[in-house]
């Protein structure tokens, strides 16, 4: 013992000191390199990741890495939504990315029944099996008979109102499946349209390693976190291949007689539900605009409906918001305050009294039919439509589109609703009607009854390729920025002839427009594409990558900086290792906290690049205890075994139930039912799908949901992952610490004589 003593080496510690923060500790062996290589490692470190196998021989070579980048995201998050502008061909897109991940099994597709012909005669062409159903066969709980896998949902914007049995149907039949949902607009009113559509395939805390640990809760405000852009793909605005939009807006002349026509309507009473009157007025004043056809339509319907309502009363029955919404249902979108609510089978309450002074009222329209003098409005439609451009006419209701026909005089005027379309008074299948106007033919054009105007309701708004049109008119507003997109990407399409197309507003006279406030609901609702960042400034994921291929070209290194910037902090990047893979980000450190916003860092990069090569960093350990925390935020998130947010009360309930059937499992020592139990707990603790949740209910509610069987039969689809492996670990790529320039006084080189372009790409 002695003999060891004297000849073992002796260890000797002179100084030693507590250590606050082992994780910022770990995190700091990283060696010492210039400002503008470790920025170059942090850019290149927010490149999206791409798969090598989705290019497909249809694709354009702009599309090819949106391809890569969907396939990519589809397999890391279960689902993708692509949302790039309308007529950029996302639906060869999806068939690329269909191809990589499904083989040769055929893809099960959704789209609106105006599109199911379209998608089959695509996928035939490219050779690309398919099972397509649609949306409204959804609502019936009629999906597509295709194997698990892939599912492309076209125009999934329509899938974002969960109450709706087309949504629960789709939630409950996308268990085990992955989604690529396709939108040109996938927020419609507000940012939780976006959340609803991808949680149908999406886990809700698939981004919790991006410092988003439950989607749903982040999309309820007024932005959008950074990291939704690894979700929300899109492309440029205009990528050279489509026309240019030129708008312009008139003030549609008013009705003839319409303060008088106001008048009469303000004192119907309608409905003791103040929200409903509310809609009523709306739906009649918004008829009122569109044409003296619409006007009186709308109100020989309501009254249709009231004169048996008062019947009814007297057996004791109440007409239904649901009937109601079938009488005023043309009326379109402003139909979603409650006509898909819960309470659509609510009472009504509908006055009764109104009869008399609705038959007046009725009267009075019907005779506004026959007069000339009544619609200005038309007729500054044909002075429009003189030029013989051809143009599509959208407007909100059948009787408008009968009206025009009518009005403009012209037996060659085509024409769409949802139920009938023809050429004139002759009456033809819809898909022969929009041949005429697919694409250009200089023989077809050339006929002298060739149409070359096609009135529609928005049934043609979704979808379909129109390339021959050169001009829309908005007859009758929207109530939504979304479908005036949609309307106009009918002919704002890929490879058409025409450079420009005309877009036309006719937007109602203004004593219409006060009562509707449709110009300002459109204004409010188009600033949300600018939340999600999809406007025409840029995308979060082309910012990613635009970003990654900026610096390219220069030499990039991991390690520790020191640079100048106009204020003092720190810029870290760092990858969260997990077993879905690793997610990258950066983020900026300063005194009022933490930020990933895209302009900060990228403004931070640049200053980087502009430093020449200084020392040491010596406030390197004071950022790096000031990221730990953040950092192991997002490990606790991707952990499992806790709530890493508030759980849904279905989640709870299930827990509840499951803790004394383990601690009986417990005291009985089954290895086996522990196992399942400990699966049960451990899926009911994560992030869920829409459809995920439904189950959860399910589960809670089967009184025989205990038995290891049905839990084993019940949990098969979802596969929830084993806990165990290697538990999720972080890695810095790299810090920058920037002092105030002011300190510095050798003049640094511009990003430009380094390499870095100074504007985005």
């Amino acid at each position: 013992m002695r003999s060891w003593q004297r000849t073992a080496p002796a260890i000797v510690a002179e100084a030693l000191g507590a250590v606050t923060e082992p994780l910022a500790g770990a995190l700091g062996a990283l060696p010492h390199a210039p400002a503008a290589e470790v920025a170059c490692a942090l850019a290149r470190a927010l490149a999206p990741p791409e798969a090598a196998d989705a290019d497909a021989p249809w694709l354009w070579p702009e599309q090819r890495p949106t391809a890569r980048r969907v396939v990519a995201a589809v397999r890391r998050f279960a689902g993708a939504l692509l949302a790039d502008p309308v007529g950029t061909g996302k639906s060869y897109v999806a068939l690329a990315a269909a191809r990589a991940l499904n083989g040769g099994r055929a893809t099960a597709v959704l789209a609106p029944a105006t599109l199911v012909p379209q998608w089959e005669r695509l996928a035939r062409r490219l050779g690309v099996p398919v099972a397509v159903g649609s949306h409204e066969r959804a609502s019936r709980g009629r999906l597509p008979a295709a194997p698990p896998g892939l599912v492309i949902v076209d125009e999934s914007h329509w899938l974002r109102h969960p109450r709706t049995r087309r949504y629960r149907h789709t939630a409950r039949w996308m268990l085990g499946r992955r989604a690529l949902l396709l939108t040109a607009t996938p927020a419609v009113n507000h940012l939780r349209d976006v959340a609803r559509q991808l949680l149908l395939s999406v886990r809700d805390d698939a981004l919790a390693a991006l410092g988003v640990p439950s989607i749903a809760a982040a999309l309820t405000g007024a932005s959008a976190p950074v990291a939704l852009g690894r979700l929300v793909l899109a492309a440029a605005p205009d990528d050279g291949r489509r026309p240019h939009r030129e708008r312009r807006t008139e003030c549609a002349p008013p009705p003839h007689d319409a303060a008088a026509l106001l008048g009469m309507l303000d004192r119907l009473e309608l409905s003791t539900d103040p929200s409903v009157a509310a809609l009523l007025r709306a739906t009649l004043v918004r008829a009122l605009a569109s044409s003296p056809a619409a006007f009186h339509g709308a109100l020989r319907r309501y009254r249709r409906l009231l004169a048996p309502a008062a019947d009814a009363a007297g057996a004791g029955r109440s007409i239904s918001r649901r009937e109601l919404g079938r009488v005023v249902g043309a009326a379109g979108d402003q139909l979603l305050l409650w006509g898909l609510s819960d309470a659509c089978d609510a009472e009504a309450d509908l006055a009764l009294g109104d009869l008399p002074r609705l038959a007046e009222l009725e009267s009075r329209a019907a005779g506004a039919c026959g007069d000339e003098r009544t619609d200005a409005k038309s007729a500054r439609l044909a002075a429009i439509l003189g030029d013989r451009r051809p143009t599509l006419v959208f407007t909100a209701a059948r009787d408008t589109v009968r009206w025009l026909r009518s009005r403009l005089g012209d037996s060659w005027v085509a024409w769409c609703t949802g139920a009938r379309a023809g050429i004139g008074r002759t009456p033809l299948p819809r898909a022969v009607v929009l041949d005429w106007f697919r694409a250009g033919d200089a023989e077809r054009d050339a006929l002298p009854g060739a149409p070359r105007t096609l009135v529609a309701t928005d049934v043609a708004a979704e979808g379909l390729d129109l390339r021959r049109v050169e001009r829309v008119v908005h007859y009758d507003l929207p109530w939504t920025a979304m479908r005036l997109e949609q309307r106009e990407g009918r002919a704002l399409r890929a490879g058409t002839t025409h450079q420009h197309v005309e877009v036309i507003e006719l937007r109602p006279a203004p004593r219409l427009d006060r009562r509707l406030r449709q110009a300002a609901s459109i204004a409010a609702k188009a600033k949300l594409p600018a939340a999600l960042d999809l406007g025409a400034r840029g995308a979060q994921w082309r910012w990613r990558a635009e970003l990654a291929d900026a610096w390219s070209g220069g030499e990039a290194r991991t390690g520790i900086a020191v640079a100048v910037g106009e204020t003092a902090g720190a810029l870290a990047g760092f990858a969260i290792r997990h077993a879905a893979g690793e997610d990258a980000a950066v983020v900026w450190l300063d005194q009022r906290g933490a930020t990933e916003s895209a302009d900060v860092i990228e403004r931070r990069l640049r200053e980087a690049a502009a430093t020449l090569p200084e020392g040491d960093a010596p406030d390197t350990a004071r950022w790096l205890e000031q990221l730990a925390p953040l950092l192991r935020e997002r490990l606790r998130a991707v952990a499992g075994g806790r709530w890493s947010y508030a759980p849904s009360a279905e989640a709870r309930a299930l827990v509840a139930r499951m803790e004394p059937l383990a601690r009986e499992a417990a005291r009985s020592r089954d290895a086996s039912r522990l196992a399942e139990l400990q699966r049960v707990l451990a899926f009911a603790a994560r992030g869920h799908t829409a459809g995920e949740r439904a189950l959860i209910t399910a589960l809670t509610d089967d009184a025989e949901a205990s038995r290891t069987a049905r839990l084993r039969a019940a949990l098969a689809p979802v596969a929830p992952p084993s806990t165990a492996g290697a538990p999720p670990a972080a890695r810095l790529i790299g810090l920058i610490v920037f002092r105030p320039a002011t300190r510095f006084t050798a003049a640094a080189p511009s990003p430009e004589r380094r390499g870095i372009r100074s504007d985005r790409a």
